[in-house]
């Protein structure tokens, strides 16, 4: 484009639509409503603008309705495939996102966009501006001349096309486009062209005769027969194409070119476009940081502190945010109970730090006072290490806002905040420096610090009002009351206690595992018979499916897939592939585990402090991490070893796990009110097989051990709503088969069949479900049109209320057992899933078991007894059961 030249953009919408629709394939908000589109566009418009800085643009979509091109041709576009219903879902917000833009939009009945946008180019060229189509659509190259040229969006680099360019790639120059276009046709649109002929040929033609008529006129020079007769076979159907391809460039148009004009945006409509899809990024860019307009007193007198902590004893509530420098040090807290009186204690080293401390725990320590602020646990540890330590009520705003959306990828403060507040103040990933907790890592001068943790005090205290609020509507506060605020207790003291670790049993295992994996690496260069990169996908490729001929049954976009599920059939007719899975998993445990353990040891205890993030998952289930103890690969015997690691730190004391039994199971018998799992659980019977006398129709007796383990397969896939399909796969028999086990269980359990029905429909109706202790998550994708989509919605929604009522479960236990590890000199140190570990003295294993087994089992009321297994032993993997007598 010529700088002072005025210039115009006129983007196919339809086609803008599409590609950003395809290039960000995932991305939903936490309700899944699906938003790649929407953010495709904004992306896309964003940088076109900023890489080419436009005067003019308009956007043009097609409307729905018959154009003249139907008149033409009945069969017109006919057989395009309809529209994703994901993609239909995001239209009207993507035109609203326009609108917000203050873009200008065209639209017009009858006509369809291609001729609008010539239409525009047209009036345009005569003025003449410069002007850029964009479009993936062929059609548009026709309109390319000197002051016309078409775009190609690109995620990488535009593809622009100029007249030198339709020349490159086509053969033809831009006019002549219509003219191979009739002899190729565009099978988008369904525009046949002359069957059998296609580009390459319709280019040489074109460029040899010009056009379609000159072609015809001339058609005995056409020097190959076949192509001859395909051509007059052809030739009314290319005279047709010819017609349908040509743009209409004398539209009458309701727009003029002087109102193209890119006006400013509408930032109050893009902060509720941009809040209610979730787009925390674009948010804050046009949300520019600033600080909020908090009044703070910093503390110098410890007369003034004293008269502050009449006030919040009076008030009963304190939200409290600390400053901690880099290396760990405190530097000071703010402290509040009103969002006009933020008060900020520094704590030097000078003589009245330690009576500053002292005054703080007085408030801190205060168990009538509620203390209010984001992620607590955090806070609790870090203030572990400084001698000051939270007891009584507490209120996090962290838990509390996952609480009303469990489904959000962040809970940070910055996130909620602006969020819930429209606030921003900056985050770990908006490039401002500032770490987890709000501070920055740039700028740690007294008085930013100071400012920044009163400036959060009081954040914390307006967005307690609201998300109280909020909790107490949804019925969502007693859960976050009795259940989350106490676990918040719990789960520091884990953090602060650790796992002791058996460095030499490390060393030796991974040593061991370093030897193994050396030698199935050489066994399989052996039956490879050359070395190669195990771990390149491609070299497998030419490896399983070249050389060794095997059948590749899966493709993806490079290749044949080397994935698990091939791998598995592979290794039913070679011995490679079983290899290759053992190396996978072999290397998986090593790396992911011995190496990272073994960098997270904390060489002052020689324990592991692994973290367990209370905001993680949309059932409510804990997560850990640093390291990851929940996903031990413990099916191997590989993967069970790896416990012996994990050891008391204390000669003294033995390691105790308690271990619900199938619990999951247990639950779905209480909530589906199923007579027949009832009866089986209270009669103790072996669920898996009982159900294996059911469904294969005999005596128990006679269950063998494979029809035990199929009924075992089918009563846990039941609680995650596997359909045939899975169960099939999973088997590995065939999809009928599996459909005839599922119908004989629900035969069997016909309550079982109800309440997975009551529960779809209640998900249907209401867009979530809940647990037993009321925790929601939300899954309005049960609703979508998309039968993939719903499909695996309608089982999330039948296995939540069971895993998440088991989450629930397993934190009241969590909670139980805490309160009473005092009385046993024990501590809680590890949670997975259903399985709680403990350090207990040696002598007391028996009352540590039977106080633990107490706690566990009668923690909540269920139709159907709660069993709860304990062991002990040396470590966490060489353990044997404890008998208890009551």
């Amino acid at each position: 484009m010529h700088k002072n030249k005025e210039n115009i953009f006129l983007i196919d919408g339809t086609s803008l639509c599409y590609r950003a629709f395809y290039a960000i394939r995932e991305l939903k908000t936490s309700k899944g409503v699906p938003t790649n589109a929407v953010y495709g566009v904004i992306s896309m418009l964003k940088k076109m603008i900023n890489d080419y800085s436009p005067k003019k643009m308009a956007i043009v979509f097609d409307l729905k309705g018959p154009t003249k091109r139907h008149e033409k041709y009945e069969d017109y576009k006919i057989n395009r495939k309809p529209m994703p219903d994901d993609l239909v879902s995001q239209i009207s917000k993507i035109k609203d996102v326009i609108d917000a833009f203050n873009i200008p939009r065209c639209e017009q009945l009858g006509y369809e966009a291609d001729d609008i946008i010539a239409t525009l180019a047209k009036k345009a060229e005569d003025k003449g501006w410069d002007v850029v189509i964009v479009s993936n659509d062929k059609d548009a190259l026709q309109l390319v001349n000197k002051s016309i040229k078409v775009v190609s969006p690109n995620p990488k680099e535009d593809k622009v096309y100029d007249e030198e360019g339709v020349r490159a790639k086509y053969g033809v120059k831009p006019p002549q486009m219509i003219e191979l276009m009739a002899l190729a046709g565009d099978s988008s649109d369904n525009i046949e062209g002359v069957k059998g002929v296609g580009l390459v040929t319709a280019g040489k033609l074109i460029d040899e005769f010009g056009t379609v008529d000159k072609l015809y006129k001339n058609i005995d020079k056409v020097g190959s027969e076949s192509l001859k007769t395909k051509l007059i076979e052809g030739e009314k159907m290319a005279r047709l194409s010819r017609e349908l391809v040509t743009l209409d460039a004398d539209v009458p148009l309701k727009v003029d070119l002087a109102d193209l004009v890119i006006g400013e945006p509408d930032n109050d409509a893009l902060i509720k476009t941009y809040k209610e899809l979730e787009f925390g990024k674009l948010l804050r860019e046009i949300m520019p940081s600033k600080e909020a307009e908090v009044k703070y007193s910093v503390i110098k007198r410890n007369e003034d502190f004293k008269d502050i902590i009449n006030k919040i004893v009076d008030k009963k509530k304190a939200s409290i945010s600390a400053a901690f420098l880099p290396d760990g040090s405190l530097d000071g807290m703010a402290l509040s109970c009103a969002e006009d009186e933020i008060f900020y204690v520094s704590l030097d080293n000078s003589g009245d730090s330690e009576l500053k401390r002292k005054l703080l725990n007085e408030i801190l320590e205060n168990k009538d006072i509620e203390k209010i602020g984001h992620d607590l646990k955090e806070d609790i540890i870090l203030f572990d290490k400084h001698d000051l330590n939270i007891k009584g009520k507490l209120f996090d705003v962290m838990i509390a806002d996952y609480l009303l959306d469990p489904s959000l990828p962040k809970y940070d403060l910055a996130s909620i905040v602006l969020r819930r507040l429209e606030y921003n103040f900056g985050s770990a990933d908006s490039g401002d420096g500032r770490d987890a907790k709000g501070q920055s890592s740039l700028d740690f001068t007294n008085d930013f610090l100071s400012k920044r943790a009163s400036e959060e005090c009081a954040l914390n205290l307006k967005l307690y009002s609201l998300l109280e609020g909020g909790l107490k509507e949804k019925h969502l506060f007693k859960l976050f009351e009795n259940v989350e605020m106490p676990l918040i207790y719990v789960l520091a003291d884990m953090e602060i206690e650790g796992v002791g670790v058996d460095e030499k049993v490390l060393n030796k295992l991974s040593a061991k595992m370093d030897k193994d994996l050396k030698e199935i690496i050489n066994k399989i260069y052996d039956l490879a018979q050359e070395e190669f990169n195990i771990n390149s996908p491609k070299q497998l490729q030419e490896i399983l499916f070249g050389k060794l001929s095997l059948p590749a049954s899966k493709k993806t976009k490079t290749g044949s897939s080397t994935d698990e599920s091939v791998l598995k059939k592979l290794a039913k007719i070679h011995d490679l592939p079983k290899l290759l899975l053992d190396y996978r998993s072999m290397n998986k445990l090593k790396t992911s585990y011995y190496d990272s353990v073994s960098g997270l040891v904390d060489k002052r205890d020689n324990k592991i402090h692994a973290k367990f993030n209370q905001a993680a998952t949309s059932t409510g289930r804990l997560s850990s991490s640093e390291p990851n103890l929940q996903n031990i690969p413990i099916k191997t015997e590989m993967g069970r070893e790896f416990r012996k690691i994990f050891v008391p730190t204390d000669s003294g004391m033995f390691m105790l796990s308690a271990d619900y039994s199938q619990i999951e199971l247990r639950i779905l018998a209480h909530l589906s009110g199923d007579k027949e799992l009832t009866s089986a659980f209270k009669k103790d019977e072996d669920i898996h097989k009982y159900t294996a006398s059911l469904i294969f129709g005999c005596d128990k007796s006679d269950v063998t051990g494979e029809m035990r383990s199929v009924a075992k397969t089918v009563n846990f896939g039941i609680t995650y709503g596997m359909s045939p399909f899975g169960l099939a796969k999973d088997l590995e028999i065939s999809v009928g088969e599996a459909a005839r086990f599922i119908n004989s269980y629900f035969e069997r359990y016909k309550g079982v069949k109800n309440f997975i029905e009551k529960t779809i429909d209640f998900a249907k109706k209401n867009g979530y479900v809940t647990t037993l202790l009321n925790r929601r998550r939300y899954i309005p994708e049960v609703s979508s049109k998309d039968e993939r989509i719903s499909g695996f919605a309608e089982r999330v929604a039948v296995n939540t209320p069971v895993q998440g009522s088991a989450a629930d479960l397993i934190k009241l236990a969590m909670i139980e057992c805490h309160n009473a590890l005092d009385k046993i000199e024990s501590k809680m140190i590890i949670q997975v899933h259903d399985e709680l570990v403990f350090n207990v003295p040696k002598q007391r294993v028996k009352e540590a078991g039977l106080l633990i087994k107490k706690k566990m089992e009668n923690v909540i009321d269920l139709e159907v007894p709660l069993v709860v297994d304990i062991e002990a032993g040396p470590n966490w993997y060489e353990m044997e059961k404890v008998e208890l007598k009551d």
